[in-house]
């Protein structure tokens, strides 16, 4: 028999499951008032147990692609024995760029409701929003005499009465969104802890590295350099252009001029940096100089080395394997 839960504001149980720390620790500040039973959950490894332990009424999903939060919702489904018994509506936060594809998720019922919330937390009154809705909702159906569990994600078998072991096939890729490593997650799952997902080979993925230099013979120039290795490497021009790169290619460095037209290096790290999910990502400064100020002030940005013009393609090599262990140079 299903278990029907407080759906009150005080009681209802809230989870947000995110990649990052900072992200989850932004979405949880912001529904806390209003909402006093959230929990974070952040690492891979305690995914599974983060759900079974707190059961939530509602699953945020605050991951910074939809294909992430996909991969951990359908990894919640072939990996845990009481998600499919749990009564629990889904919703996932969005950048405008997936509006229309969460919306056909949410429409063929994948998941139940979507806030468009990256990069800029414009309307955070309509997370808070979407929460309430779906416990009003979940409250409806309890008094209709409706307390059956949310179907599961499209091609995800129904479990058979006798719980299964984890799904071991395919696990390495449906938790690659979550973040392995960093801080603690607020939620600690008590007792022993299930199993991390088996280590398989997944496919290798071309790195990226992003230059930001308005100047086009130095584009071509540091492009140059990089001639020869197995990396992508990604052009903007301004700091408006690098933002723009950052949320379509997601790199994983960049090569940040101190003078771009629109501002100044210093301030486009900053404004980098200050977006959760690329708070991880290492900007080296590309700069003709190195006063004392910028050097400071990069520092305090967010920046995490700096390249001094001119610099050979041996100089450059060794920033990108100090920074890019997993590139063979």
């Amino acid at each position: 028999m299903t278990e029907l839960n407080d759906l009150t504001p005080k009681h209802a149980a809230v989870l947000v499951a995110s990649q990052s720390v900072a992200d989850a620790e932004l979405v949880g500040k912001l529904l806390q008032d209003e909402f006093h039973n959230v929990k974070l959950s952040t690492k891979s490894e305690f995914a599974v147990d983060d759900f079974e332990t707190h059961r939530p009424s509602v699953l945020v999903l605050a991951f910074d692609t939809l294909d992430a939060a996909q991969r951990y919702y359908i990894g919640l489904y072939r990996m845990s024995t009481v998600v499919h018994e749990t009564r629990h509506r889904v919703v996932v936060l969005c950048n405008k760029h997936d509006v229309w594809t969460v919306y056909d998720l949410c429409s063929t019922g994948h998941f139940d409701d979507y806030v468009l919330f990256w990069p800029a937390t414009n309307d955070a009154p309509r997370l808070r929003m979407s929460v309430h809705q779906a416990l009003r909702i979940m409250a409806a159906k309890e008094q209709a005499g409706d307390v059956a569990p949310r179907a599961a994600p499209a091609g995800v078998n129904a479990p058979n009465k006798q719980p299964a072991k984890p799904v071991e096939a395919d696990t390495d890729t449906v938790f690659v969104g979550l973040q392995a490593g960093g801080a603690q997650p607020a939620q600690t799952a008590p007792g022993t802890h299930a199993p991390a997902p088996k280590a398989a080979s997944p496919a290798p993925q071309r790195l990226a590295v992003l230059i930001v230099e308005d100047d086009e013979f130095q584009q071509k120039l540091i492009g140059r350099l990089m001639n020869g290795l197995d990396i992508d490497v990604l052009f903007a021009g301004s700091g408006a252009q690098a933002i723009e790169q950052m949320w379509e290619h997601k790199p994983d460095l960049v090569l940040m001029d101190v003078g771009l037209p629109d501002t100044n290096g210093v301030e486009a790290t900053r404004k980098i940096k200050s977006i959760g999910q690329f708070g991880h990502v290492p900007i080296l400064m590309v700069t003709g100089h190195s006063e004392r100020n910028i050097v400071v002030d990069s520092l305090k940005a967010g920046a995490a080395d700096f390249l001094v013009k001119p610099f050979d393609k041996n100089t450059l090599h060794e920033k990108l394997r100090q920074f890019l262990p997993g590139l063979a140079v």
